[in-house]
Order: C-alpha cells, then structure tokens, then sequence
C-alpha cells in the first residue's frame, strides 16, 4: 500500500495527562489536524484546548456538548478515557458506538482489551462490528500494554522465526514516581498481604489481557483451551518512600505477575508483568528502568527489549509520550483502513510523521 498524503482531522475525546501528549502529537503531526475535543470537567468547558493541558493556545475550545461535537467534520476521535485497569470500561460503549455510526474513525486507548476485541463476541465485538458497518467507520485500539508494548513488540519478532514454541511479553514499570494513593493501592504497595489488592483478586488480570493472549495465538496458529494466572511479590527490607506514600519494611514492594495460555498443557503464550518500587527489585530478569521484551522461544529464539527513556531537559513522561504517540501515530492507518473493527495485526506500519 502506499502512503496517501493527507490532512485528517482530529477530535481529542477527554483533556487528561496523557491526552495532552497526544495534543501535542497531533498539533507536531504533518498529517492531522486538532478540530475538537471533548471533556467531561464543567470547569474546562469552552477553554482553550492547549490552555486546558498546560499547552501553547491552540484556537480549539474543548466542549462537553458530544452532539455538537460529532456534527462538526471529522476523520478520527482520539479516544482516551483514561485506562482503568479494574473498573468495567463497559460503560462507554455506547459512547464509542455512537461515534462509529456518526461515520467517524476511532482510534482506541481507554478500553485495552479491545485490541483484540473479536473474542469478546456478540457483547462487545457485535456492536462495535456492526456500528463500523452502519457509519463506514474503523475502530482500533492500541497503546503500550496491552498494545505496542507486548503485541506489537511480540509481532515484530515472529516474523523471523520458523517454529515456534511459545512466545512471552513481559512488561517492567518502576511505580516509585506515579503520584496518588491510587497505584499504591492499586498493586498492594506497603501492603502485608494481597487480600485488598485488585490487581491480584481471580480473574482480574485474566480479563485484562486474555485478549492479547488470543492475538498472539491467532497469530501463529494456536488455540488457547485454558487461561492460567500466577504471582509472587517480594517484600521490602527497609522503610523508604514513593511519589504515592511511605512504604515500610516487611510490606509487599513488587509485584510480578503472569496470564498464560495454554494449548495442550503448555503454556504457549504469555503476558507477564514486573510492577516494581527500585530499578533494583527482580535483577534476575536483567532488565533496567521501564520497558518491555518480547522473547519467542523456537527456532530460531528471538529476544527483543523495547526501553523507553527521554532526552536531557524533558520533564515530562516518556512512557505518557509514548503511550499517547501509538494512538496519534496510527491515526492515519485507520483512516485508510476498511470499514469495520481492526487490530494491530490488520493496520499497516505507523510510523511518526513529526521529524524533529
């Protein structure tokens, strides 16, 4: 296929911390336009989109009037609620479906198991099928994890390989510099035990990443017949503090986790999180500050470690940036792409239109 030059315009759907990474990716972008953008907050209503996200004024005034806003023009809604890893994301699918039949474009950051949303069937894949269809529309959602991070680093190995064993995606985030009780709480931080962890409760990192589980077994022809999870977590052996609160000695300081899917007994895929407080935490996995490694076990073996990290002077998130830029940088992709609902498997290469 090749590229088609043209200016697609954008609505940022919510003005949050990582929606004003992807402002500015839109805004830096050759190929997009900022046309409109949407907020739930009363007290952003009819600002500046850029005075809203701490941004250079951008001429576009966020609303939270929704059918103003869908009757302007428009190619793709941006749409980024806010990732929640525990709370049922269900609620805004009727947002997302009206979107869809008002014939504009999606793509997707909020709800992360709909990067592969055909397992989900006729609850969520149904609708959000047929509502591509009725408005001549494509949905996509992508971002690091699930997203780019694993899938797509995972995509990016099996190319190479001839047989192929079991393919793992690891995620590794130091936790120590998010602010608000919220994570801590979150992973059980400065916790003594996982009773009142949500992240650790049955079934829920299941739900979270079961369907990445499905894209990497579609991918190389695999059916998964059972979803395992597992955990350990190591305990801190010092007081210290994070960005979230104190965390003293003898309560949980990292989290490690997997989802498996197996086939025939074994596990053949693999997502597998490292959520850590000290760089230092789990040196036996051999992998510094925050990242991701995508390692297919086959022939031949493929490893490949993806870290993120910034240039001197920004002060802001690289993993926010980098987040964000997987839904902008797409956008253009799923504009081309047919009606209906896609996955990273189905978009052709993305990659950034903003040289520096």
């Amino acid at each position: 296929m090749t590229y088609q030059a043209v200016k697609y315009k954008v609505i940022q759907w919510t003005t949050g911390v990582v929606a004003k990474e992807a402002v500015a990716g839109i805004v830096g972008h050759r190929d997009l336009e900022l046309v409109g953008a949407w907020t739930h907050s009363p007290d952003k209503d009819g600002r500046d989109v850029g005075e809203v996200l701490g941004l250079p004024p951008l001429g576009v005034r966020a609303t939270s009037d929704t059918d103003a806003l869908l009757a302007q023009p428009a190619d793709c809604v941006c749409f980024m609620r806010g990732r929640d890893w525990v709370r049922d994301p269900s609620g805004t699918l009727p947002d997302l479906l009206r979107i869809l039949r008002s014939g504009k474009n999606v793509v997707n950051l909020w709800w992360p198991s709909l990067v592969y949303p055909a397992p989900l069937g006729d609850d969520v894949y149904k609708p959000l099928q047929e509502a591509c269809l009725d408005g001549g529309s494509t949905f996509c959602t992508v971002g690091m994890d699930p997203g780019y991070g694993t899938a797509g680093l995972a995509l990016a190995a099996l190319p190479l390989v001839r047989e192929v064993h079991s393919v793992r995606m690891t995620q590794f985030m130091n936790n120590a510099y998010w602010e608000g009780e919220g994570i801590t709480l979150f992973f059980g931080f400065g916790q003594h035990d996982v009773a009142s962890t949500p992240m650790l409760q049955p079934g829920v990192t299941t739900g979270y990443h079961a369907t990445t589980l499905h894209l990497i077994a579609d991918a190389i022809g695999v059916t998964i017949d059972d979803i395992v999870e597992d955990h350990s977590l190591i305990y801190a052996d010092e007081d210290f503090d994070i960005a979230s609160g104190h965390i003293p000695a003898g309560t949980i300081s990292g989290v490690r986790y997997e989802v498996r899917g197996m086939s025939g007994g074994a596990p053949r895929v693999v997502v597998e999180h490292v959520e850590r407080l000290r760089d230092t935490d789990f040196p036996e996995l051999g992998f510094a500050g925050d990242g991701y490694r995508a390692q297919v076990t086959g022939e031949p073996c493929i490893k490949l470690d993806l870290t993120i990290s910034s240039l001197p002077g920004f002060t802001g998130d690289s993993v926010a940036v980098a987040s964000a830029m997987s839904a902008v940088n797409a956008i253009p992709a799923v504009c081309q792409a047919p009606p209906g609902v896609m996955s990273m498997r189905d978009l052709r290469p993305f990659p950034s239109r903003n040289p520096g």
